[in-house]
């Protein structure tokens, strides 16, 4: 069944227990070929990373701030969680030196107008690879035989492995990945070109929870499931989650250095700070505050878009850039991960405008990194953009891709780990297994000696053969977002009062969200009802009704049939989706229709999807939400 690993389909067939349905695509998936560029602004400077200098080629007066832009989980100024920019004025044109990691080049048009140039770099911070360096030594003398593998994981958000090999997804990625699939098993060293330095796998049944990514990046790297979250740290734009053990934690003590990048404005995983205990960060772009956000996907000229753009570069290729600097960083342990949200619109092709790019990027990490594992995956899939009622969205968005690179001469070293990796392209895992599987990365060879946090049920597709037998409930997933089900699409005559309950019961907890005693014990020293520029839903019809029955279930059990419904609301025409189980239990509650256009008018204290809001009126006054320090 190898050859099911390349191919597009919804669901390939593999010898786990887990079967999907034949589905087939809708016809014109990929109907034509969309490029991205982004120069919506000139190239006036550049920077030379040999000198760390800036050329700033506009004629008379320039400025530039070189302050990082990270923010802080505590106020720093009034309002803001982000320290002011500061601002250092020039005559150009002019080279001036790079100091920080991040620089805004600001020159004016003629129109005196402000356009913005944007440069990063890397730059080490010796004290902390000192700090870890002895801690690397520690270990080494404990376990005189640990040799450290360096580990990177890219997450591409909404991709799912269908999308992944469609020619609107990541050809040029897939491409790379199949020729390192295919380098080792056909041994190229006899054509001369020798073998190559890694190998990769492809796996078919990886489970995301439903299409969020909280939910599914939790467990990759915590292990833990997303539930019992603190909804007074969602308001404050914290992430919710009390966790144990964070896998870049771990890594530390025991002597790695650690990075993470994410492209989107608000951190990781819906956080202010992006992995505060990492010790290396890409820097934070103004992607929403320079108005660039309002900009994503705009035509340039017919076919072709301008993307996740701010100014004249692409927002991932500052991560890839900056990442892949921190992986040459001579230090002999790394942990990195990185986040590319551009997949996360719900356009069939958003994904594919870093597809080059990252193509490129991995290549070169692969070449410089002998002794590193590559882990690519998409956190989930997404519906159908051209399609979302086909009962193939729904596999889509539960069926994300997921490929590893492993260095050759650990597979010759270890025929075991090989072995098993063949076996469990076929099957079924969950985004715990990897996260067991990645921390014996770092005790290599003694995969076996993991410590801290390892989520129940996990499995380690390095040293384990994964059961063909393996279930849901077997993998510690919930019934609710298993993909091992039977799933149908109820016609509309089928439809009954007990849907549109539970549509009316999730129209009740979305207005929960911003309702007055929400609101009321966010700030309870408020007097009177909280204003709030969030406007109750009502329905204006359902969209469409999917249940799937796990027969493994007792029948009266509320696990036995799961629903999903989709439904439009009469304020903005916003369509949701909800999952309940028999008893009518809310599980998961998501807007599918765009909502970061809601910024302007949206009420901070909500969550934003939660915030539907009139776009046309004035920005939410400040008197309606005031930040506070969190304590």
């Amino acid at each position: 069944m190898t050859d099911r690993l390349f191919l597009d389909e919804m669901g390939p067939r593999s010898d786990s227990v887990c079967q999907l349905p034949n589905l087939k695509a809708p016809d014109k998936m990929c109907p034509e070929r969309i490029g991205w560029e982004c120069n919506m602004v000139p190239s006036f400077s550049s920077f030379n990373p040999a000198t760390r200098n800036i050329t700033v080629s506009c004629p008379g007066r320039f400025r530039v701030n070189q302050l990082d832009r990270t923010e802080s989980e505590e106020l720093v100024t009034k309002n803001s969680y982000r320290r002011k920019a500061i601002w250092k004025y020039y005559q150009g044109p002019q080279e001036i030196a790079m100091e920080t990691e991040y620089a805004d080049v600001v020159c004016k048009n003629e129109k005196m107008q402000d356009l913005h140039n944007y440069h990063t770099q890397f730059m080490p911070k010796p004290a902390a690879d000192r700090e870890h360096e002895g801690r690397l030594r520690e270990v080494k003398g404990r376990e005189p035989a640990w040799r450290p593998l360096s580990v990177l994981t890219v997450v591409l958000d909404s991709t799912s492995r269908a999308q992944a090999h469609r020619s609107c997804g990541l050809p040029k990625t897939m491409a790379l990945l199949k020729r390192y699939y295919q380098g080792y098993i056909s041994d190229i060293s006899q054509s001369g070109q020798g073998t190559p330095s890694h190998q990769s796998f492809f796996f078919n049944r990886l489970n995301s929870i439903s299409g969020s990514t909280a939910l599914n990046l939790t467990p990759l790297f915590s292990g833990q499931l997303y539930q019992d979250i603190d909804m007074s740290k969602v308001a404050n734009g914290i992430y919710a989650k009390d966790i144990e053990e964070w896998i870049w934690q771990y890594a530390a003590k025991r002597g790695y250095l650690t990075s993470y990048g994410v492209d989107n404005n608000s951190g990781m995983m819906g956080t202010r700070t992006h992995c505060k205990a990492c010790h290396y960060r890409p820097p934070v772009m103004p992607h929403v505050e320079h108005g660039w956000q309002k900009r994503e996907n705009e035509q340039v000229r017919p076919n072709v878009l301008s993307g996740l753009c701010d100014g004249n570069h692409m927002l991932h290729e500052h991560i890839l850039n900056y990442t892949r600097d921190f992986l040459t960083h001579p230090y002999p342990a790394k942990w990195a991960a990185l986040d590319l949200n551009a997949g996360h619109r719900r356009e069939t092709e958003s994904g594919n405008q870093v597809d080059a790019e990252l193509a490129t990027f991995l290549e070169g990490v692969l070449q410089e990194n002998k002794n590193i594992v590559v882990f690519i995956l998409g956190d989930h899939g997404k519906p159908l953009h051209k399609d979302p009622s086909h009962l193939g969205s729904y596999y889509e968005t539960l069926l994300p891709f997921f490929s590893i690179l492993m260095p050759t001469w650990l597979l010759r070293e270890r025929p075991d780990i090989m072995e098993n990796l063949i076996d469990n392209q076929q099957r079924f895992m969950v985004h715990a297994d990897l996260h067991f599987s990645m921390k014996s990365l770092l005790h290599y060879p003694y995969m076996d000696e993991v410590g801290g946090a390892i989520a129940s049920k996990a499995v380690n597709i390095f040293t384990e053969v994964i059961p063909k037998q393996r279930s849901c409930e077997q993998a510690n997933l919930p019934a609710w977002t298993c993909v091992c089900g039977f799933m149908q699409k109820l016609p509309e005559p089928h439809w009954t009062r007990r849907h549109t309950s539970m549509v009316r019961k999730t129209l009740r907890y979305i207005n929960a969200m911003h309702g007055p005693e929400k609101l009321k014990s966010l700030d309870p020293g408020s007097i009177g009802d909280p204003k709030t520029s969030c406007m109750d839903l009502h329905l204006r019809r359902i969209l469409n009704v999917l249940v799937n029955e796990n027969k493994d279930e007792e029948l009266q059990s509320a696990r036995r049939y799961v629903y999903h419904v989709t439904f439009q609301t009469i304020e903005e025409d916003t369509v949701w989706s909800v999952i309940m189980d028999s008893d009518m239990d809310i599980k998961l509650v998501k807007q599918i229709t765009l909502y970061q256009p809601y910024d302007v008018c949206w009420d901070r204290r909500v969550p934003l999807q939660f915030c539907v809001c009139d776009k046309t009126s004035q920005p939410t006054p400040s008197k309606l939400y005031q930040p506070r320090s969190v304590r």
